[in-house]
């Protein structure tokens, strides 16, 4: 695995925390006690993020000839 795949996979790892841990369950909180609408945001990149991830870092491989 090269430096950049490394710091990559530091960055989804951080940012899939925040989003899943802080941001979702607080925006289905502000939806369900009514301060908000529903949280289509949440929803569309909570659905996104896992396969953002995997095909970012699959081209990387395949650039860096170390993928399948």
């Amino acid at each position: 695995m090269s430096k950049k795949e490394k710091r990559w996979r530091r960055f989804y790892f951080f940012l899939m925390i925040f989003f899943y841990a802080i941001y979702v369950p607080v925006s289905v909180l502000e939806w369900l006690l009514g301060d908000g609408g529903l949280p289509i945001t949440a929803v569309v990149v909570g659905i996104a993020l896992p396969y953002m991830r995997k095909n970012h870092l699959h081209q990387i491989q395949m650039k860096e000839g170390t993928g399948a």
